[in-house]
């Protein structure tokens, strides 16, 4: 049985058209779940009733360490390509309602056999998205299945050359289901990014794509360096005790990746918190000495079950802009005030909308009244000081201390929650994190967790959607095509183009014997901002036509007009 499991702020689904011989009665109508933990399951073939309470038994686990009591039972077929005949799905599904309610959950079961519309709330936190394979054996399978899908190859039987066939495949993207503006069509066209069947979930980023994010993380760099960030820099393979203390090996060892060494348990990292501690406890600091604020650009691995990927938006390796920042307890509201601040100047710039949310302590958590307290208000008077409209979300923090989430709206209207400022009550305990105060004694560090844009694969797939490809001049991975009419004009291209590149300029000068309506046609395509079109008119007065993506031309445009304009846009990192 393969499950993933959604912790929601809501869920809506609505039956659609009936699909399996036998889908059950039921009405055409939307549903509504708020505040649930969503199954979204897939029943395999040897899937039984010991299967089925088995899986039941794991969410309510699960759930438990959620402090949540309201679960959603979803046939789900796509996380699985070895599924159940109908009947037997259905007997199973309806086992683990059964079993659920002995359970003492409040259980909600979508109609089987149904094409369903839904839509979804996925909540912020790190154990909101868990995925699952369950045996007979009853327990999580990923380790075993991931080693499977690798040997798959070897025991088909193909020759070397088949094998190859496979390895070195490309992912095609179907581009009949998906929309134009989809960021894994435009990565396509663009050269931006590919994926392969070599690494299911693992992005392969080429050299226009890697311009972008480059250039990202230079301007993010640069904001950081301002607001007094330090750069750090974690291993991603750590050993098992140092996830043991952390807490992932009991609460999120399903999703992670393990390996031995010297016999000894080892696992890649899927969050960076824990290296970025170890960096702090390598030295003794005093109250002076805080806040340190420190960024790190890990690279974290998290298993997904192969049906839930989705291009830039759900993979198994990413890279995480993560911070942390270690200080007293009267920093908070002036720390939280930075990090508001920085969050959005950098969402300003790309013209996005978003919205913040503001969670407090939930019924069930660690931490005295007086800590909560100081923490909820550090987090509610820097969003009242700098004046910012935000929703409550009231018993909705995290069980180790309250949060700010900022949801960006996409060019779709889906939103996603990207940056997040998460005080934690937790790690400071379980790491013994001090200070040495004014009085010579030790005191415990506050400790705040955030992002800017969360998954910076994803961030470039929002990106992709928002702009439809059509970057802004500092972003795009060309900035100006340089296209001669004809043969005779190439050295003045040339010339051109070696101008502009001694300039810091990107740029392309194109050559090839086509039309001069192909070559434009080509770079409107590829969806460069600049095409400069130079012909013995040009060439005579040392002058250029310049080409707009959207179709407006300028003529006799000197080039050091033309550099100017350009750098200036850069620098105002303007969007248009």
């Amino acid at each position: 049985m393969r499950i993933l499991q959604l912790h929601s702020d809501f869920m809506e689904y609505e039956p659609v058209k009936k699909e399996a011989p036998n889908a059950e009665l039921t009405e055409k109508k939307v549903y509504r779940v708020e505040d649930v933990v969503v199954l979204l399951t897939s029943v395999e073939k040897d899937d039984d009733i010991t299967v089925a309470n088995t899986a039941v038994e794991e969410a309510a686990k699960f759930m438990k360490n959620l402090k949540a009591h309201r679960v959603l039972l979803y046939p789900y077929a796509h996380l699985s390509s070895d599924l159940a005949k109908p009947a037997q799905a259905l007997e199973v599904m309806k086992q683990m309602e059964v079993h659920s309610h002995e359970l003492g959950l409040e259980t909600f079961r979508a109609p089987f056999g149904w094409t369903k519309r839904f839509t979804i709330a996925v909540k912020g936190h790190p154990l909101a998205e868990q995925s699952r394979t369950i045996t007979k054996e009853g327990r999580p399978q990923q380790k075993i299945e991931s080693v499977r899908e690798r040997s798959v190859i070897q025991e088909s039987g193909k020759s070397l050359e088949e094998m190859k066939a496979v390895m070195f495949r490309q992912s095609k993207v179907d581009t009949e289901v998906l929309p134009p503006n989809d960021h894994r069509i435009i990565g396509q066209q663009m050269d931006l990014y590919s994926f392969h069947d070599a690494a299911p979930g693992m992005p392969f980023f080429h050299n226009k794509g890697m311009i972008i994010i480059n250039e990202l993380l230079g301007y993010w760099k640069e904001l950081h360096k301002k607001a007094g960030y330090k750069e750090a820099k974690t291993p991603i393979l750590l050993n098992k005790q140092l996830w043991e203390i952390s807490g992932h090996w009991d609460k999120y060892r399903e999703n992670m990746y393990f390996t031995k060494i010297d016999d000894d348990d080892f696992a890649l990292k899927p969050m960076n918190c824990p290296g970025g501690i170890l960096i702090f406890k390598s030295k003794a600091y005093s109250y002076r000495d805080l806040p340190l604020r420190m960024y790190e650009l890990g690279v974290v691995h998290r298993h997904e079950l192969s049906g839930v990927l989705s291009g830039l938006f759900r993979v198994r390796c990413f890279t995480q802009d993560d911070a942390h920042i270690f200080m007293r307890e009267d920093q908070i509201k002036n720390e939280i005030i930075g990090v508001i601040q920085l969050i959005t100047g950098f969402y300003k710039v790309f013209g996005f909308d978003y919205k913040m949310e503001l969670s407090t302590r939930p019924e069930k958590s660690i931490g005295t009244d007086e800590q909560w307290n100081s923490a909820e208000e550090g987090l509610r008077g820097a969003l009242d000081s700098l004046g910012l409209e935000y929703k409550l979300n009231p018993g909705d923090g995290a069980f180790y201390g309250p949060k700010i989430d900022f949801h960006v709206k996409d060019a779709m209207g889906r939103t996603w929650q990207c940056g997040t400022i998460q005080l934690d009550m937790t790690i400071p305990d379980k790491f013994d994190l001090n200070y040495m105060g004014s009085d010579a004694q030790p005191h415990r560090i506050v400790m705040i967790h955030r992002t800017l844009m969360g998954s910076i694969e994803r961030f470039l797939g929002i990106l992709v959607e928002h702009f439809n490809g059509k970057f802004p001049i500092w972003l795009a991975p060309v900035q100006a095509k340089i296209i001669p009419i004809s043969d005779k004009n190439n050295e003045y291209a040339l010339k051109i183009g070696a101008i502009l590149d001694n300039e810091g300029l990107r740029i392309e000068v194109d050559t090839a014997t086509n039309t001069l309506d192909y070559k434009i046609r080509e770079a409107q395509l590829e969806k460069i901002p600049y095409m400069l079109v130079v012909g013995q008119k040009e060439e005579q007065a040392d002058t250029l036509a310049v080409r707009s993506r959207d179709g407006k031309v300028e003529y006799g445009v000197k080039t050091e007009e033309f550099i100017k304009r350009i750098k200036e846009k850069i620098a105002e990192k303007s969007i248009f």
